[in-house]
């Protein structure tokens, strides 16, 4: 499922405009990935959680040039799924 597929049937199952629905949709996203640049955080309950976690410089070895090439330090992000959206998925909890 891709977003203009969440947005059409958000948009017919709450009686909105796709257009709003697509405004709406965006924004969340836009404060969620500010929080995640801020806070290094973003929990939604009963979705999961997002973190931003730091990666140490790391050094490698490359055969071809018999150098030691240098991979600076960067940030990635991770997500944990909550333990109640994991059960739904699996079908032990019902809507």
């Amino acid at each position: 499922m891709d977003k203009r597929k969440i947005v059409r049937i958000v948009a017919q199952r709450n009686g909105m405009s796709q257009r709003d629905v697509a405004m709406v949709f965006d924004e969340i996203f836009r404060v969620m990935l500010e929080g995640l640049k801020e806070e290094g955080h973003v929990g939604v309950s009963g979705f999961g959680s997002f973190n931003v976690k730091k990666c140490a410089v790391r050094h490698r070895y490359v055969l071809s040039t018999q150098k030691v090439v240098l991979y600076p330090e960067s940030r990635k992000v991770t997500f944990k799924v909550a333990k109640q959206f994991k059960l739904w998925v699996d079908g032990v909890i019902k809507e």
